[in-house]
C-alpha cells in the first residue's frame, strides 16, 4: 500500500516527456467530464474535478510547474464554463462555487507538496542510510583485511626473526661447548656465519622499525655526495650472500647525491632479496651508470625465476608478496621492497623493475638517484 502511495512521488525523477505525456492524459480525461457527462455549469463539482489533474502535477513537477499547471487549469475550466453559459457575466453561484473550487485547488497544491518534500526527505534518509550501512560494511573489510594482513605480518616477523636467531645461536653454542676442540679456521667461519645472521636480524628490524616510522617521525633526509663504489663495497661486508657470487659494475668516479643510511638500506634490501629468491651457486650483479636528465642508475640484477608482468603492480605495496613465495619455503615480511620505493622516491628518484617472467632469466631491479656535482664535472 505503501508502494502505490509514493509510486505518483517517484514519477518526479522519470524524463519529462513521460511526466507530460502522464499529466496531459490526465487533463484530457477530466475535460471529456466536464464538457460530456457534467452538463450543467451551475454545478460546483466542475472545479472541484479539476483536484486530479492539479494532485498529478503536484506529484510529478516541483511546486513552480505545479502552480502553473494549476493557473492553465483553472483558465481552461473557465473557458468551458463560458461557453457553456454563453455569456461572462456568470451568476453568482457558479462565481461562488469557481472560487471554491480554486481555493480547494490552491490547498491541494500545498498540501500535495509538503507531502512530495517528505517523501524525498524519506527517499534521501533511506539512501544516506544505505550509504552508511555500505561504508560500514566497506569499513569492517578492510578491518578484516588488516587484521588478516596484520597475522600475517606478525607470523612472517617471527619466522624471519627466528632463522638467522637460531642460526646465531646454533654457532655460538658451537663455540661454547665444543671451541677448545675446533681449529681457530672453522671457529672463525662460525663467527662469520653468526655476524652474517646478525646482519639479518639488523636489516629485518631496520625495516619493521622504518615501516613503522614511514609518514609519522621519519628523520629528515641528510643529502650528501657519495662515491658509489666505496659505499657497495661497505654494503658488501655486511650483506649475506647465501653462496652467491656478487659482482659489481661500478665506475669508480660515479657520484650521487642521497642520504647515505637510507642509500644503504635500499641496496641490503635489494641484494638481500636478489640472493633469497634465486638459485644457489648463481650470481647476482650490481651495476650503475649515467642516466638522463643528471640522473644515475643502479641495477640489482639476479638470476631467479622472475616476476610475471600481472604480478608487477603488487610489488611495492606494503606486507605485499606474491603468492608463489607465500607458499614456498621463502619467508619475508614483504617491507623491503614497499620500504625501498618510499626511501628512493624520498630522495628524488624512482625505482622500477625489468622482468620477463622466465625461469632463470630473474628480474633486474633498477632506481635512479640525483648525480653528483663531481661526476657532472668529470663528465664535462
Amino acid at each position: 500500500m505503501q508502494s502505490l502511495f509514493t509510486l505518483p512521488f517517484f514519477l518526479r525523477h522519470s524524463p519529462l516527456r513521460v511526466r507530460m505525456a502522464i499529466f496531459l492524459s490526465c487533463c484530457i480525461a477530466i475535460f471529456i467530464v466536464i464538457s460530456f457527462v457534467l452538463f450543467d455549469a451551475s454545478d460546483t463539482r466542475i472545479v472541484t474535478i479539476c483536484a486530479i489533474p492539479v494532485a498529478v502535477a503536484s506529484c510529478m513537477f516541483r511546486i513552480r510547474v505545479a502552480f502553473l499547471c494549476a493557473l492553465i487549469i483553472l483558465l481552461i475550466t473557465a473557458g468551458l464554463l463560458t461557453m457553456q453559459l454563453h455569456t461572462f457575466l456568470w451568476p453568482a453561484r457558479i462565481i461562488e462555487g469557481f472560487l471554491f473550487g480554486a481555493l480547494v485547488l490552491g490547498v491541494e497544491l500545498i498540501c500535495f507538496s509538503f507531502l512530495a518534500s517528505s517523501v524525498n526527505l524519506s527517499e534521501a534518509a533511506k539512501r544516506q542510510s544505505l550509504r552508511a550501512e555500505q561504508q560500514l560494511s566497506l569499513a569492517y573489510e578492510q578491518q578484516q583485511q588488516l587484521e588478516e594482513l596484520r597475522d600475517q605480518f606478525l607470523m612472517n616477523v617471527s619466522h624471519e626473526l627466528r632463522t638467522p636467531l637460531t642460526e646465531v645461536k646454533g654457532y655460538i653454542n658451537l663455540l661454547l661447548e665444543y671451541g677448545n676442540k675446533i681449529d681457530e679456521e672453522t671457529q672463525s667461519s662460525f663467527l662469520q656465519s653468526a655476524s652474517y645472521g646478525c646482519d639479518e636480524l639488523e636489516l629485518i628490524i631496520g625495516n619493521v622499525l622504518d615501516m613503522s616510522r614511514i609518514g609519522k617521525d621519519l628523520k629528515p633526509l641528510r643529502m650528501q655526495e657519495l662515491l658509489l663504489a666505496v659505499t657497495l663495497h661497505e654494503i658488501c661486508e655486511h650483506v649475506y650472500l647465501q653462496d652467491h657470487t656478487l659482482h659489481l659494475d661500478i665506475p669508480a668516479d660515479l657520484t650521487v647525491m642521497a642520504d647515505r643510511q637510507q642509500l644503504r638500506q635500499v641496496l641490503r634490501n635489494l641484494i638481500s632479496n636478489a640472493c633469497k629468491y634465486s638459485p644457489a651457486h648463481t650470481s647476482v650483479v650490481v651495476s650503475a651508470g649515467a642516466w638522463e636528465d643528471d640522473m644515475v642508475r643502479l641495477c640489482v640484477q639476479d638470476a631467479g625465476a622472475g616476476i610475471v608482468a600481472a604480478d608487477v603492480p603488487q610489488l611495492f605495496q606494503k606486507f605485499s608478496r606474491l603468492k608463489r613465495d607465500i607458499a614456498s619455503s621463502v619467508r619475508g615480511t614483504g617491507l623491503g621492497l614497499y620500504i625501498s620505493k618510499q626511501f628512493v622516491e624520498g630522495m628524488g628518484g624512482r625505482i622500477w623493475v625489468v622482468s620477463e617472467g622466465v625461469p632463470g632469466k630473474g628480474s633486474c631491479f633498477c632506481f635512479t638517484l640525483r648525480q653528483g656535482a663531481a661526476t657532472r664535472v668529470d663528465g664535462v
